[in-house]
């Protein structure tokens, strides 16, 4: 399991990046990195022609000029500047390739972004970043509090899901958060719809009893204490398990959800678990913790794009 050294806050010149600056303070505090870079990409592109001719009479590169005022917002909100490496950083290019390729470059081992339900925002460049990113991925809402009291795991007993539970009790011991996990599960379709309700509630029993089970094999495989880590379970009817999970981390009053990264190539699309780009949505407002296998996506990332 890799550290938390070096974080990737993305910034893009709206009123969200003070939030994001500001939840920085608090993970330096409780991670302890080693480094944090806050970059923000210029995509020259989009930029209206009457600026652009506006700054071609300055002296300065249009690069040097974004990152003077990148440089001012860290100043103003982040405060520990002076304690670990701090680097800002302004990079030309396509957003999600440029965050993809100075992650590979910079060995970036978490990239914080934001989720942002109050303003205006490109949710696509989150979906894609968190599709090919080889770093975990923390997504945060204006609304976000600097806590980690309580986390919760998306669990389905796969090795992916292993590596998000050491990366809930590695921050367990960063933090003191409690951590609980809910299993999600779909009844076998051969059942639907002729099946006698008594006998669809036995399957459920059955399958449950079957989770509890599994949950107790992965347990023993990672040396967990069930008791003190424990797993719900809850019955998927119509394909709703980012809508489960949600609800369920709100009643159980987590303050985190943690979800192992599922990724498939089809053809030249990078197709991400759709549980995890619906938890991803502005609408959900509980912090998203995207875990992933770096090792594995480096190597799926190398043989895309060979």
């Amino acid at each position: 399991m890799y550290q938390l050294d070096h974080i990737l806050v993305c910034l893009d010149l709206t009123d969200m990046d003070d939030f994001l600056v500001r939840y920085s303070n608090f993970m330096v505090e409780k991670f302890k990195p080693k480094s944090i870079t806050f970059m923000h990409v210029v995509r020259s592109y989009d930029i209206p022609k009457e600026i652009l001719s506006t700054f071609s009479e300055m002296d300065a590169p249009l690069t040097e000029i974004v990152k003077e005022e990148v440089q001012e917002k860290v100043d103003e909100h982040f405060i520990h500047k002076n304690d670990i490496e701090t680097i800002v950083t302004v990079e030309e290019g396509y957003t999600t390739e440029t965050i993809v390729q100075y992650s590979q470059k910079h060995n970036i081992t978490l990239t914080l972004m934001g989720k942002k339900i109050g303003y205006k925002g490109r949710g696509g460049v989150v979906r894609k970043v968190l599709s090919i990113t080889p770093s975990s991925v923390l997504l945060i809402s204006e609304t976000t509090q600097h806590k980690i009291e309580h986390v919760m795991v998306r669990m389905d007993f796969t090795k992916i899901a292993g590596i998000t539970m050491k990366m809930a009790e590695q921050l367990q011991e960063l933090t003191g958060a409690k951590i609980s996990c809910h299993h999600v599960y779909k009844l076998p379709l051969k059942y639907f719809p002729q099946n006698r309700p008594e006998d669809d509630e036995k399957l459920q029993m059955h399958v449950e009893k079957h989770s509890k089970k599994e949950y107790e094999k992965f347990a023993k495989r990672l040396k967990i204490d069930t008791k003190a880590i424990p797993c719900t379970w809850t019955l998927d009817v119509e394909n709703e398990e980012a809508h489960i999970l949600y609800n369920q981390a709100l009643s159980i009053q987590a303050d985190m959800i943690l979800i192992g990264s599922k990724i498939k190539s089809e053809m030249a699309d990078v197709i991400l678990d759709t549980t995890s780009e619906k938890l991803a949505g502005p609408e959900k407002n509980i912090p998203v913790f995207v875990v992933k296998d770096r090792k594995q996506t480096l190597g799926f990332l190398e043989a895309l794009f060979d």
